[in-house]
C-alpha cells in the first residue's frame, strides 16, 4: 500500500470509530430511558437491564455507520484541504482515484461490516432480546410482584402482596383492579400464585372474596376458591406465532412461508431490501462527501459551501431511501427507485470528481516562461 494511501487511511479510521462510538452512545442513552422503570421500580437487576439495551445496539449500527463515515470523510478531507495537505499532495503526482481509496477502502470495510450487521447479528440479536422479554415476564413474581409493597404492574392495576414463600406461593394477596372504571373491583385473597398462560400471565387467587362496586354505588360480594386475574402486563404478551420480520435471516425474507396475509408479505420485502441497500449507503455517503470537496481546484474559501452541499445531497438521499423503503410494504416496484437513487447519487459524485478535475498544466521551459511574462 503506498505511504500516501495508508496516511490517509490512518487520517479517517479513528474519526470513524470514534464518531460511529458516540452515536451509538447516544442512542444506547435514549433507549435505556425505556427501561430505567425496570430498574427503579420493578426490581430488574442491573445485568438484565445492560442486556435488554445491548440486544438493541445492532439495529442501530446499520443506521449509524454510513451517517458516522461520511461526518469523518467530511471532516478529515475538509481539515486537509485548509491545510494544503492535498494540494501538496496532488502537486506530488496523486490523481482523483489515489486521492479516493483510502476513503473507499474504509466504506469497503464498513459496507462488509454493515451486511453482517444486517444479515446475521440483527435477527439473531432481535430473537434473544424477545426471548430475554419472555423470560422477564415469566418471572414476573420475582421482577414485579415484590412483597410488602404495592405494585402497579399497568395502569389501573394495583397488586399487594405480603410475602411471598419459599416454595413460590403468593401469601395474603389484595387486588385492586380499576381497569374498568365504571366497575371497580377489589380482591383479596388468603394464598396464590403466578401461572404462565398462552395469552399471558395470570394470578390465581385461592380462599377469598371478590368486591364490585356497581355505577349506582351498590357493591357486590362473591366469596371464592379459586379465581383467576389477567394481568395482562404487556400488549401482546403472549409468544407470537411466526417469527417477527426483524428476527428472519435472509432465507426466511426471500421464501416467506404460505398464507401470511399480503401486508405482512409487504413488511418482509420492505425488511429484505431495506437489509441489502442500508449497507450499500456506506460507500454513497462517501462518494456523496467527496464529490462536491475534490470536485475542480480546492479553495479555502468555497469549503463550507462544498461541505453544506455534501451535507444537503446525504439527508436527501437518506429521506429517499426512508420512504422508499416505506412504499416497499404496497408497492413493490418502489425497490427500482431505492437503488437508483443511491447509485445515481454515487455515481454523480464520481462524475464531479474524475470529470471536472482540474487539468494538469505541463511545466513551461524557463526561456518561455520570461518571454510570457514580459508579454
Amino acid at each position: 500500500m503506498p505511504l500516501a494511501t495508508r496516511y490517509l487511511f490512518r487520517q479517517l479510521l479513528l474519526p470513524a470509530l470514534a464518531i460511529t462510538a458516540g452515536l451509538a452512545a447516544v442512542v444506547w442513552l435514549t433507549q435505556s430511558v425505556r427501561f430505567l422503570d425496570l430498574i427503579v421500580n420493578r426490581g430488574l437487576s442491573a445485568l438484565v437491564f445492560v442486556q435488554l439495551t445491548i440486544l438493541l445496539l445492532p439495529t442501530f449500527l446499520t443506521i449509524i455507520m454510513p451517517i458516522a463515515l461520511f461526518c469523518a470523510v467530511v471532516t478529515v478531507y475538509s481539515r486537509l484541504i485548509s491545510d494544503r495537505e492535498l494540494v501538496v499532495l496532488r502537486a506530488a503526482g496523486l490523481g482523483p482515484w489515489a486521492l479516493i481509496r483510502p476513503a473507499m477502502m474504509l466504506a469497503g470495510v464498513f459496507m462488509l461490516i454493515g451486511y453482517l450487521l444486517s444479515l446475521y447479528i440483527v435477527p439473531t440479536f432481535t430473537r434473544d432480546f424477545r426471548e430475554l422479554q419472555i423470560s422477564i415476564r415469566s418471572d414476573v413474581a420475582a421482577v414485579l410482584l415484590q412483597e410488602g409493597r404495592f405494585n402497579s404492574p399497568v395502569p389501573g392495576l394495583t397488586v399487594f402482596v405480603r410475602e411471598r414463600l419459599p416454595s413460590g406461593e403468593l401469601a395474603g394477596i389484595l387486588v385492586q383492579d380499576e381497569r374498568n372504571k365504571a366497575a371497580p373491583v377489589t380482591m383479596m385473597a388468603a394464598k396464590g400464585g403466578l401461572v404462565a398462560t398462552d395469552t399471558g400471565q395470570r394470578i390465581v387467587l385461592v380462599e377469598g372474596n371478590r368486591q364490585e362496586r356497581s355505577p349506582d354505588g351498590r357493591v357486590s360480594f362473591l366469596y371464592f376458591d379459586r379465581y383467576t386475574v389477567d394481568l395482562a402486563l404487556v400488549a401482546g404478551d403472549a409468544a407470537p406465532s411466526a417469527p417477527d420480520r426483524r428476527e428472519r435471516y435472509l432465507s426466511q425474507l426471500l421464501n416467506p412461508e404460505a398464507g401470511i396475509s399480503e401486508k405482512f408479505r409487504g413488511e418482509l420485502r420492505s425488511e429484505l431490501h431495506q437489509r441489502l441497500a442500508w449497507p450499500l449507503y456506506n460507500l454513497a455517503f462517501t462518494l456523496i462527501a467527496l464529490g462536491p470537496l475534490l470536485a475542480g481546484e480546492f479553495s479555502r474559501r468555497s469549503r463550507w459551501t462544498r461541505v453544506a452541499l455534501a451535507a444537503t445531497a446525504m439527508i436527501a438521499v437518506q429521506l429517499a431511501g426512508i420512504m422508499l423503503t416505506s412504499a416497499l410494504v404496497t408497492s413493490p416496484l418502489a425497490a427500482i427507485p431505492l437503488y437508483l437513487s443511491i447509485f445515481g447519487a454515487a455515481a454523480i459524485a464520481l462524475w464531479l470528481m474524475l470529470g471536472r478535475h482540474p487539468r494538469r498544466i505541463p511545466p513551461q521551459a524557463p526561456d518561455a516562461a520570461a518571454e510570457e511574462a514580459r508579454a
